[in-house]
C-alpha cells in the first residue's frame, strides 16, 4: 500500500511538472440579431480551447510556465445557412523575453477566410494523417504555426518540424473542401497582399522553401541573439537586430510581398519603434531607411524613432 501510495504520489507529481505546449485562449465574436443561440458561441470557445490546450503537438516536455501564450480572436460575418459559418480571425502568439518581464509578438496573422461548419456540442475530432473537419484543419494549422514560430526564434531553423506539420494539415485537406473553404490553395487570395494577412498553403511555402533560408536566419538572430541579449547589453542586442534586418534586405529585394516578411513587420513595428527609440541618433537615422525600405507601409510610423 505504502509503495501503491509512493507511486501515485511520483505520477501526479510528474503529470503536473509538464504539461501541454499551449496556453491558448479563443474569442469569438458573434453578429447581433442572428437566429442563433449565443451559448452556440460559448460552446465553441470552450471546446476550441479544450482542443488546443489538451493535445499535445510535439514530443517535448514543457513545463507549465513554458506553456506559449497565444490567442485566437474569430469574428463570424455571416451566418449563410444553419451551422455553417463565414468569418475573419487573428491569431497571436508571444514570446518571453530572457531576463525580463517582456513578451515579444511573435505572430500576428489575419485569415480573412475563417470559415467552418460547426454543431453546437460536436465532438472536434481530429487525425495528423488525415482530414476531419474544416475547424481542427484551421485549428491544428494555427497551432503547429505557433509552435514552429516559436522554436524557430529560439534554435536556428528550430522550428521546421512544426512547420512541415503545418503544410500536412493543408496538403491533408481534400480539393472539394478546398474549392468550398478558401486559404487552402496557393491561388486563393492572401498570398500577395500586405500586413498580416495569411493564405495558409503560401506561408507555409515561405518558411520552408530553401530560396528563403535568410528570413529564418534573420528571425533568428532578432530573437536569441537580439532580444535576448538587451538585458545584459542593450547596445550589443540592437546591433544583432540590425544584423537580422540587413539580413531581410536580401529577401525584400527578391521579393518584396514574400508574406512572412510582411507579417513579420505586421508583429514587430511597434516594437521596433520602442527598441530604436533608445538608440544614438546616428543609428537611429540609419535604422529608419533601412525599416522604410523593408516595411514602407509602415514608414510614417518609423519616422517616429527620430523624434522620441
Amino acid at each position: 500500500m505504502k509503495k501503491l501510495l509512493i507511486f501515485t504520489t511520483i505520477f501526479f507529481a510528474m503529470c503536473t511538472a509538464f504539461a501541454q505546449e499551449l496556453n491558448c485562449n479563443v474569442i469569438i465574436n458573434s453578429p447581433k440579431n442572428q437566429n442563433v443561440d449565443p451559448q452556440v458561441f460559448k460552446n465553441l470557445e470552450v471546446a476550441m480551447m479544450e482542443f488546443m490546450n489538451g493535445r499535445k503537438w510535439t514530443g517535448d516536455n514543457f513545463k507549465e510556465s513554458e506553456r506559449i501564450r497565444c490567442s485566437i480572436t474569430i469574428n463570424i460575418t455571416e451566418i449563410p445557412t444553419e451551422g455553417e459559418y463565414k468569418g475573419t480571425a487573428i491569431i497571436q502568439s508571444q514570446r518571453p523575453v530572457f531576463n525580463s518581464n517582456y513578451n515579444s509578438l511573435i505572430l500576428n496573422l489575419q485569415d480573412k477566410n475563417f470559415d467552418f461548419a460547426y454543431a453546437d456540442l460536436q465532438s472536434l475530432d481530429y487525425n495528423d494523417n488525415g482530414f476531419t473537419s474544416q475547424l481542427t484543419s484551421l485549428m491544428a494549422f494555427y497551432a503547429y504555426m505557433i509552435l514552429g514560430c516559436d522554436y524557430e526564434s529560439f534554435a536556428k531553423e528550430g522550428g521546421t518540424l512544426s512547420f512541415q506539420k503545418a503544410q500536412t494539415v493543408a496538403n491533408n485537406v481534400p480539393p472539394d473542401a478546398k474549392s468550398k473553404y478558401k486559404g487552402w490553395s496557393q491561388f486563393d487570395a492572401g498570398g500577395l497582399v500586405s500586413g498580416g494577412t495569411v493564405n495558409r498553403y503560401v506561408i507555409t511555402d515561405n518558411w520552408l522553401n530553401p530560396r528563403y533560408k535568410d528570413f529564418r536566419t534573420a528571425f533568428y538572430t532578432y530573437h536569441f541573439n537580439g532580444l535576448d541579449r538587451m538585458y545584459t547589453d542593450a547596445s550589443q542586442g540592437r546591433t544583432a537586430i540590425t544584423t537580422a534586418l540587413t539580413l531581410m534586405q536580401n529577401i525584400n529585394a527578391d521579393n518584396p510581398s514574400l508574406q512572412t516578411l510582411r507579417n513579420f513587420f505586421f508583429a514587430k513595428n511597434a516594437e521596433l519603434i520602442n527598441l530604436y527609440s533608445k538608440s544614438d541618433m546616428s543609428e537611429r537615422s540609419i535604422v529608419i531607411q533601412l525599416l522604410s525600405t523593408l516595411d514602407p507601409i509602415n514608414s510614417d510610423k518609423y519616422k517616429q524613432i527620430g523624434k522620441l
